[in-house]
């Protein structure tokens, strides 16, 4: 009968386990775990200020773009600046001209519609032009002949309503007469007229 001594192989067992080597930091284990988290953080750190530093960059090289943009629109924006100061003047010396014009023509004018009022047995005797105010003086053979000259002056666009300033009895049988009315040179229904027939050319 075969006999084992379990008592006697424990402590050879204890002795063995008591031999291996115990890994163990002790107090040490603290400072590598600080050190470890150190060098994450540098590491987090490192990568945080490269992205950052290459995002400057990008940026910076966005904004030399941006500013060799600005320099090349520049001479344009200049060019645009002295085109439309040349338009300006040249639009302000059109208006002189035509004023010019409209003034030149303004006694062409005004003799103009005068004589296209004119009705029959009514004889112009003087025309005096102060400024746009206009007096006329004539003849005619009876009062009628006078309120028809008056109501075709009135129906001209270039000519306020007329004033009768005198109506008397003359030689003969013919009355004299004066009239006084202002004259407008550029009035709105014929600019709008002239300007429809501009546009109307332009296309």
């Amino acid at each position: 009968m075969i006999k084992i001594n379990l008592v006697a192989e424990t402590p050879a067992a204890a002795t063995v386990q008591a031999e291996r080597p115990q890994f163990s930091l002790g107090a040490k284990q603290g400072d590598v775990i600080l050190l470890i988290v150190l060098a994450l953080g540098l590491v987090v750190v490192g990568t945080q200020w490269l992205l950052l530093t290459s995002k400057r960059s990008d940026l910076q090289e966005v904004e030399s773009q941006r500013r060799r943009e600005r320099d090349e629109l520049l001479v344009y924006i200049k060019k645009v600046e002295e085109l439309e100061a040349r338009r300006e003047l040249l639009r302000h010396k059109i208006n002189v001209i035509n004023e010019l014009k409209r003034n030149q023509q303004g006694p062409v004018r005004i003799l103009d519609e005068v004589s296209r009022a004119l009705p029959e047995l009514v004889w112009l005797g003087s025309l005096k032009l102060v400024g746009n105010n206009v007096e006329l003086g004539g003849s005619a053979m009876d009062e009628n002949a006078v309120a028809n000259y008056i109501s075709n002056l009135d129906a001209s666009p270039f000519f306020d309503e007329p004033v009768l300033k005198n109506l008397s009895r003359a030689r003969g049988d013919t009355f004299g007469f004066s009239l006084s009315f202002a004259f407008n040179n550029a009035p709105p229904e014929i600019e709008a007229a002239e300007g429809s027939q501009a546009a109307g050319s332009g296309q």
